[in-house]
Parts: structure tokens; C-alpha cells; sequence
């Protein structure tokens, strides 16, 4: 799932096909494909960038 976040299009595209038959609207379904492919992507983002902020940079000895 990492992957598929860190390509937001990507996971659009694999999304819209079955929201087609689900919607039974192509125009519809590539639209909240893209917003829930997106928004994954905005939570994988921050999810990454907290988890970076917790811990401590190995590089800098802390002065």
C-alpha cells in the first residue's frame, strides 16, 4: 500500500474501474478516485513526516 501511496495517479487509475461499475459513471468515478487517491497520499505524507519528527535526527549528536 506504501507504493501505491507514493503514486497517487497510479492508485487513481486501479480505483476508477471499479467505481465505474459501482457509480455506473465514468466521468464520477475517475473524480472520487482521484480525491480518495490523493487523500491517501496526504495521509501517507504526514503519517511519513510525524514518524520523522518523533525521532530524533541520527546525524546531529543533539547539541
Amino acid at each position: 500500500m506504501r507504493q501505491l501511496a507514493n503514486r497517487p495517479v497510479f492508485l487513481a487509475m486501479l480505483l476508477a474501474i471499479p467505481l465505474w461499475f459501482v457509480l455506473d459513471n465514468f466521468i464520477v468515478a475517475a473524480m472520487v478516485a482521484l480525491l480518495i487517491a490523493f487523500f491517501t497520499a496526504m495521509v501517507h505524507s504526514l503519517r511519513v513526516l510525524k514518524k520523522s519528527e518523533r525521532q530524533p535526527d541520527e546525524r546531529t549528536d543533539g547539541n
